[in-house]
């Protein structure tokens, strides 16, 4: 059944998907997949004055030091990141960071164009289960994921960017050019830079009152861990992450359920800042596709099944703010799985920020002037992308 699974789905997808950079033969992947990168260790770099250190290992982080490292600047780059710590996909059975180099919901991304190369029906068809097609499904996504952070890592080492998997923080005795950095077994380092680019990315937030369980509920970031293809989805969001997984699922085959608070969706888009129009397409189509959207309405309780992964989680709505929903809407919803797409944070809790003088807004995230520059006390710290 496992071979069946892997053919079906190999012959729907085409090697375009996620427009990674995909070998002619699927199987090669598998051979290739691999050892993870061999990153230097912070006893490697004790000693060492960069031109430039970056934090963080997503697409920001990547070509910030790639462009600095290549011709004609020539800088000498280190590269630092925890990729535990910010929540990136990981290969468990190997180590390896899946997503060096990806955009942030790099797992979102696999599934969507999974969802438009795979015809769920189809498969189901033939005969397979959905345990079988998910996990096919998700074993795909993961290859993909590798291909392209093994497509980034040899860039890296290309250029000559000294790679180092810890966690970096500006130490307690002050100053900006100076990096406390701590690997996962607890070696310590100090690195040294004229110049730092802050680049850790954002990770979800997470209302208080959601039971997250990372099986059946779900931030936008956890869903990564889904072991199964849901028959229904319930998504509370109303932002282009939310919008992304009800589309996602929904062409996937599962029945999808968005509540969003705003008694108009359109307007809710509208305050993130889309066009008029474009907000009023989009919920037109997701009107079309099927997905069933309740307006002015929040979750007030959930009722999560303990003993049967497979009864339905029951939600009880209520209207925007609380009390009673207007008559003839729905006060519950039944679903398999449910996803919290309600925003996201930055990543600059564990920087230690202050030491080195640099001033953060009321969410955390870093200021910055036209030029991307951070307010550290040497005038020599930057911070680019979702912080």
């Amino acid at each position: 059944m496992g071979y069946l699974t892997q053919s079906a789905i190999l012959l729907l997808l085409s090697s375009s998907t996620l427009g990674f950079h995909l070998p002619s033969s699927t199987s090669s992947i598998r051979r290739r997949l691999l050892l993870p990168l061999q990153s230097a260790s912070p006893h490697d770099v004790q000693d060492t004055v960069f031109d430039l250190a970056v934090i963080g290992g997503g697409p920001v982080g990547v070509s910030a030091a790639l462009q600095a490292a290549r011709s004609p600047f020539g800088k000498k780059v280190v590269l630092i990141d925890a990729p535990r710590a910010s929540g990136a996909l990981m290969n468990e059975a190997t180590g390896e960071d899946l997503s060096l180099g990806g955009p942030t919901g790099l797992f979102s991304k696999a599934l969507r164009d999974a969802g438009k190369k795979i015809s769920v029906s189809s498969l189901k068809g033939m005969g397979l289960r959905d345990d079988s097609i998910w996990s096919e499904i998700v074993a795909f996504c993961g290859e993909l994921a590798s291909y392209n952070s093994r497509d980034a890592i040899r860039q890296l080492e290309y250029a000559g960017v000294t790679y180092v998997k810890a966690h970096a923080a500006f130490s307690d005795s002050g100053g900006s050019t100076s990096l406390f950095v701590t690997a996962e077994d607890n070696v310590c380092a100090t690195v040294q830079a004229e110049k730092i680019l802050l680049a850790t990315g954002s990770s979800p937030f997470r209302p208080g009152g959601i039971p997250f369980d990372g099986k059946r509920i779900f931030d936008s970031d956890s869903i990564n861990t889904l072991s199964r293809l849901p028959k229904s989805v319930a998504i509370t969001g109303s932002g282009i992450v939310a919008i992304e997984f009800a589309k996602i699922f929904k062409n996937l085959g599962s029945d999808v359920t968005l509540i969003i608070r705003d008694p108009i969706p359109r307007n809710a888009l509208m305050k993130i800042g889309l066009d008029k129009d474009i907000a009023a397409t989009l919920v037109a189509d997701l009107v079309r596709s099927g997905i069933k959207i309740e307006r002015g309405a929040q979750v007030k309780k959930f009722h999560v099944p303990r003993d049967n992964d497979r009864a339905p989680i029951v939600l009880d709505l209520e209207a925007k703010g609380g009390g009673a929903r207007p008559k003839g809407d729905a006060t519950t919803i039944n679903c398999d799985i449910y996803i919290a797409a309600v925003g996201r944070k930055p990543n600059t809790q564990s920087l230690n920020l202050p030491a080195a003088g640099i001033e953060m807004d009321e969410y955390g995230g870093i200021l910055v002037d036209s030029d991307l520059k951070a307010t550290a006390s040497g005038g020599n710290v930057y911070a680019a992308g979702d912080i």
